[in-house]
């Protein structure tokens, strides 16, 4: 199946399937369901030499035409961010179906209890590999679907409202007829492609603004500043924290500065020290305020390290900010499927988190 050919099926197919689902379950079942449902925002599309991906992300409140994002990754292996060997958590077989479910090497089930433990919550079946740290491997011809599947690879958490790997010598109408099964075979008010929340506090908190429009959307005019302010709950929440320190202004011995987007401090009185991966406006040192470029997030997260291995830069900051940094835990929060070394953990997977810990 050629790519324009994919673009086209997934716009046709699933832009009928959730539109259906949101004029008709939420009325005529809502007593059934156990909450509001969400629904995707956003249908990327990947072309990888030997394989289409399907993911889609953002949630939103309401059934929205879905955005489309079209990509290139060099293989499905560095389009989720996995690791190379020979020793696999899950061989994915002919049309396998993962839903609601925990896919982790035995690192990345170790970082989950020790820096997040809301994921609890989402955990559902639990997979944890004792290989060589790779994730998933794909055997050509098949059909591989992950819905409401948290991936847990080492340092990197990604949280998959639906993501579908077909090989490329798959035909179009043979992956439509998939699609089709797909969905009917699920339960009528659990359809593929959303997830329901529970009633009660949630479902008033999924009516403000953060909901309207994931993190993706609405962005153009946002600083750091506005956007931390906008998410102090859902990152408090998500990181298991009690206080938000926002782009704090630290300076070394040297007498040169950095200005982390945040700092966490967690219940256990641990930290996290942290930037987006987002093209928010930021001051320059002109006073302008310019777009951040979304690459070179990894290169700021190694000055942090550097900075925060100095005693005399922990004295300064505890003196400051009165949080004493011995050993904190420095994360990225990416836009995507970015390959990038250390922690990460992304949007969608915060705010995943988030719902986990307020449910």
């Amino acid at each position: 199946m050629k790519p324009t050919e994919f673009v086209k099926v997934n716009g046709q197919f699933w832009g009928e399937h959730l539109r259906s689902v949101s004029e008709h379950l939420p009325t005529s079942h809502s007593r059934e369901l156990p909450g509001p449902l969400l629904y995707p925002r956003t249908m990327v599309l990947t072309e990888t030499p030997d394989w289409n991906i399907l993911e889609l992300t953002g949630v939103t409140r309401e059934y929205r035409s879905l955005e489309v994002r079209r990509q290139k990754a060099v293989g499905i292996d560095q389009y989720f961010a996995d690791a190379a060997g020979s020793k696999p958590v899950v061989i994915l077989r002919e049309a396998d179906v993962y839903q609601d479910a925990t896919i982790a090497t035995e690192a990345g089930r170790s970082v989950l209890r020790s820096a997040y433990p809301g994921a609890e919550g989402l955990i559902g079946r639990e997979l944890v590999g004792t290989g060589d740290g790779k994730l998933l491997q794909f055997a050509p011809g098949n059909y591989s679907v992950l819905h409401r599947v948290l991936l847990a690879s080492g340092e990197r958490l990604h949280w998959t409202f639906l993501a579908i790997a077909i090989h490329r010598s798959e035909p179009a109408d043979k992956y439509r007829n998939f699609l089709q099964n797909l969905v009917n075979e699920a339960p009528h008010i659990d359809p593929v492609g959303t997830f329901a929340v529970p009633r009660g506090e949630l479902e008033q908190l999924l009516k403000a603004d953060p909901f309207g429009s994931t993190y993706h959307q609405g962005l153009p005019k946002t600083t750091v500043g506005e956007f931390l302010q906008q998410h102090e709950e859902i990152l408090l929440s998500a990181f298991d924290a009690t206080q938000l320190i926002r782009e704090p202004v630290l300076e070394a011995d040297d007498g040169t500065t950095l200005t982390p987007d945040f700092i966490l401090e967690r219940e256990n009185g641990s930290h996290i020290v942290g930037d987006f991966g987002l093209p928010l406006l930021e001051t320059a040192k002109d006073g302008k305020k310019r777009r951040r470029a979304a690459s070179g997030g990894q290169a700021r997260l190694t000055q942090y390290k550097e900075f925060f291995s100095n005693a005399d830069n922990r004295a300064f900051a505890k003196t400051k900010y009165g949080v004493e940094l011995s050993d904190p835990r420095i994360v990225l929060v990416t836009s995507g499927q970015e390959d990038v070394e250390g922690a990460s953990i992304d949007y969608d997977t915060v705010l995943r988190l988030h719902l986990a810990a307020k449910a």
